[in-house]
């Protein structure tokens, strides 16, 4: 089943000071979305295969809750791939600047999981944001921010197959470039809870919104 999400207003501020900036320097930016024009989108839910949405995905107030636990099975039968619950959205693109904007809530506990992705029709993920330690990553090695548990912020993702470049953004700040070709593939968002190293992993999000130029 697809839902759409439409936000009628505002960001919820979080508190920068409570993000470490570590690996790299934020970067003061223009507003990330400036010059681009808002969209709606729909989304479905992946879970394991043998649960039902409701078992590992909620919606309450305008906040989606995305959770896994410890030895739940994959998407699909005979899938070697980890357990995940995803909001994949509908939308795919080839080439522009497609941009994710939403605030997360990341639980104490989630360890060795991907909160968000941009995904490939066959080359891999230019975006791939990995909990590790209470920190946030692209991939195992290129450090975000740190302690980004437990507590509201704003993340911005974006994507331009065309130019080559992702970017990311935490409370505004520029805190992530990568240079990624992307020609000849399809690619698409997918956020909430993918794999996990401990018992419990848990996202929650709110104020979901996307943008393209």
């Amino acid at each position: 089943m697809k839902r759409m999400v439409i936000v009628l207003a505002g960001v919820v501020a979080a508190a920068t000071a409570s993000l470490g900036v570590t690996a790299q320097a934020a970067t003061t930016h223009r507003s990330p979305t400036a010059g681009l024009t808002r969209y709606n989108d729909t989304f479905s839910v992946q879970q394991p295969y043998n649960l039902k949405e409701s078992d590992r995905f909620s919606v309450a107030n305008g906040v989606y809750s995305a959770w896994i636990l410890k030895g739940d099975k994959p998407l699909s039968r005979g899938s070697h791939t980890g357990p995940r619950t995803e909001m994949r959205w509908a939308q795919n693109w080839r080439s522009g600047e497609h941009m994710f904007d939403a605030d997360v809530l990341i639980d104490p506990g989630t360890e060795g999981t991907a909160i968000m992705q941009v995904k490939s029709n066959n080359k891999g993920e230019p975006i791939y944001l990995l909990v590790q330690h209470g920190d946030l990553y692209h991939g195992s090695n290129a450090k975000i921010a740190s302690n980004v548990i437990g507590h509201w912020f704003h993340l911005t993702v974006d994507y331009n197959p065309s130019a080559g470049v992702a970017h990311v953004w935490i409370d505004n700040l520029l805190m992530f470039t990568r240079k990624v070709s992307g020609q000849g593939a399809q690619y698409y968002f997918k956020n909430g809870v993918y794999n996990l190293n401990g018992k419990r992993s848990e996202t929650h999000w709110k104020n979901i919104t996307f943008y393209r130029k």
